[in-house]
């Protein structure tokens, strides 16, 4: 038997064997995370195909400078404080983009600080409420190493998460706090 012939007839026995009536293809879902806030949710909040920058607006405190930044980030602010400048970015993703978890413990890293589980993630943040719903905030300060510190909110949607970062020292942290709610409250389309 010649090895064209071979492969053939392995081929026509895979397409024979292989294409079953009693076959199907399954799916599954899993509940979306909400990431222990209630979502509750009337209409879509941005449309599918609509340009997200357009459709997402917040009371910009006067100080608070626009700059460039990556790609990924719908905006980027200078945010200035007494003794410096903390970066701020505004990033959306579909889902819950990762989980909590994953991102909370992925800024810990960034400061140097050790994974925590989600329990205590929960216990560790405060909740504020937006024109678009509850968001959560985390502070993420490590007291070692005081030149890189993080205040971030994560604002799930149902279809989007919003990321609002900011990224400074500790002292610019602690200063910038208050603002940084304030504007997170502001957040809605």
């Amino acid at each position: 038997m010649t090895a064209l012939l071979k492969i053939n007839i392995l081929f026509l026995l895979i397409i024979l064997f292989g294409c079953d009536n009693q076959r199907h293809i399954q799916s599954y879902r899993t509940p979306k995370k909400d990431f222990g806030l209630a979502l509750q949710q009337s209409k879509p909040l941005i449309q599918e195909n609509s340009n997200i920058s357009t459709k997402l607006s917040w009371d910009l405190p006067k100080n608070w400078v626009p700059s460039s930044g990556h790609s990924m980030r719908l905006a980027s602010f200078d945010i200035p404080f007494s003794n410096g400048v903390g970066d701020l970015s505004i990033v959306s993703l579909s889902g819950s983009s990762g989980g909590l978890l994953a991102n909370v413990n992925r800024w810990r890293g960034q400061v140097n600080l050790s994974p925590i589980s989600e329990s205590d993630i929960l216990k560790v943040s405060t909740v504020g409420e937006s024109k678009m719903g509850a968001f959560r905030i985390f502070r993420m300060i490590n007291d070692t190493n005081t030149q890189n510190a993080i205040i971030a909110a994560v604002l799930p949607t149902g279809e989007k998460t919003f990321f609002i970062k900011l990224t400074s020292t500790k002292d610019g942290i602690l200063e910038l706090q208050t603002v940084f709610e304030k504007f997170c409250s502001s957040i809605g389309n």
